[in-house]
Parts: structure tokens; sequence; C-alpha cells
């Protein structure tokens, strides 16, 4: 039916997947975001409210609307569930773990699908695969990733690809030790693939591009830019600041706040 789900359904049954999805700390990492999102509720609102505005708005111009896949659902915090599911006939909640409270939620609205996927193109299920890292990137060189997003009427990655390689690439240095010259090109190839695989025409992409650290003993600032891959070019395109993190549990001593990009393509 999609492409994610195609491809999983061909390569890794769903069992195996969420094996490996446990196995890499992605649901500890879900977890991790909640319990985030209720510390930091009331510098997080603003965020959520521009990105689920963003896309309605976006998805109210698609030019078609039978069918919609949103990338990256999670706790659906930045989704705007309801307005999509009004909007287009079937909408598709694609995510590598889906919340108990979300499939809950789902369940009361009938043209709402859950489809549970490895959203890094199957990288974190050969990782767990591979013997070697070595082995890990010849597997996920020669993996061949038939793309069928183009499929659907309207395509939304939401705060996603910064946070593709980030699981996987900690998983990888903790398992085979490397270190960030070596994942740098994974990190490159996945966030490449993710843009690459969205149709042009369709598509609506939000994601935090830079992380700006501030001391909170000096005041100093260190900024980090996130994202490794080329993105699209877009006139309908919006920018914002993101307070992630007041706690300085994220990167100790600093609070942590991030730049955001939403475009459409």
């Amino acid at each position: 039916m999609s492409f994610y789900n195609t491809l999983i359904n061909r390569i890794f049954p769903a069992k195996k997947l969420s094996a490996a999805a446990r196995r890499a700390g992605y649901q500890k990492d879900q977890m991790g975001i909640r319990s985030r999102y209720v510390r930091e509720r009331s510098n997080w609102n603003g965020h959520l409210t521009r990105t689920r505005q963003f896309i309605a708005d976006a998805a109210q111009n698609a030019r078609l609307h039978n069918s919609a896949a949103v990338l990256g659902s999670g706790w659906l915090l930045d989704v705007p569930t309801d307005e999509l599911a009004a909007t287009f006939t079937d909408v598709y909640l694609i995510d590598i773990v889906h919340p108990e409270p979300v499939k809950e939620r789902v369940r009361r609205l009938p043209n709402v699908h859950l489809l549970t996927a490895d959203l890094t193109g199957g990288a974190v299920q050969l990782a767990v695969n591979a013997d070697s890292f070595v082995q890990f990137v010849d597997y996920l060189q020669n993996i061949e990733i038939d793309n069928e997003l183009a499929n659907y009427d309207f395509v939304v990655s939401v705060n996603l690809l910064n946070q593709l390689d980030i699981i996987l690439c900690d998983y990888l240095k903790e398992r085979f030790g490397v270190g960030e010259e070596q994942l740098l090109p994974i990190r490159m190839c996945v966030q490449q693939r993710h843009i690459n695989s969205m149709p042009h025409g369709k598509s609506c992409l939000v994601t935090d591009y830079q992380q700006i650290d501030t001391n909170v003993l000096d005041k100093t600032a260190s900024v980090c830019d996130l994202l490794h891959c080329t993105l699209p070019n877009a006139d309908n395109k919006q920018e914002w600041n993101w307070l992630f993190d007041t706690n300085q549990r994220y990167s100790a001593q600093n609070n942590t706040t991030f730049k955001v990009l939403a475009v459409c393509f």
C-alpha cells in the first residue's frame, strides 16, 4: 500500500522490526520525548501549534484529497490529526513505534490508519542484523528501496529528519565502537534518502536544523548544525525557534533551543 509498508513487509516482518526498535532504543527515546513534553509543555506549545497549523494549511492546498501519509507521527503532539482526517479520505500515520494512547485515539477515527515502519529505510533492522560495522555499511549501500510515496496525495515529514540518524548512529557507536568520522556518511545517507523519497509537488517537511546551547552560568552559546543533507528549494517556508529544554537534561548546564524550518515542495 505505502512505500514503507511495502518495504517492511517484503524484508522485515513486523515482530522482528518491533524487536529491533526496542533493541536500538526507539521505545525508550519515545518515552523520553513524552516525559520532556510534560516538563516543558509551556515552552513547547508555541512550536507544536505552529507545526500543526503549517501542516493543516499545506494539506488544504493539496491538489487531491484522497490519501495522506504522515511520516514520524509519534505521540501526535505536532500532527493535526483531526484536521487531516476531515480533509482526506484516508490518513496513514507511519512510525517505527506507535504508543498505546495513540492506538486508542486512532480507533475513534475510522479513516486514520497506523502503519509500523522503519523510517530510516530499513537501516535499523540492518544495524541489528549486521555482525560488524563494515557489514552494516555494505548492507545499507546495497539495499534496494522502491519509492511508492508518490502514490499519496499529500506527504508530511514531522520533526523527523534530524531524528532519523541520531538513535541509529548512537546504537552503531555503542555496538561497534565507531567514531563520528565513520558515522557522518551514514547520517548523510539516511537523511538524504528521506528527502529524496518525498514526492515533489505534494510534500511538506518540518524539521529542526540547528541546535543552540546556552550555558546557564556564563550565558555563552554554542551552535551546532543538525542536518547533513540538501534540502529542497521551496517558496512556501517558515522558520521559528523551539525552546526545547530548560532543565539542562538534554545538554548538561545548558538550555537548548532548536531552530525549525517548515517547507512545502
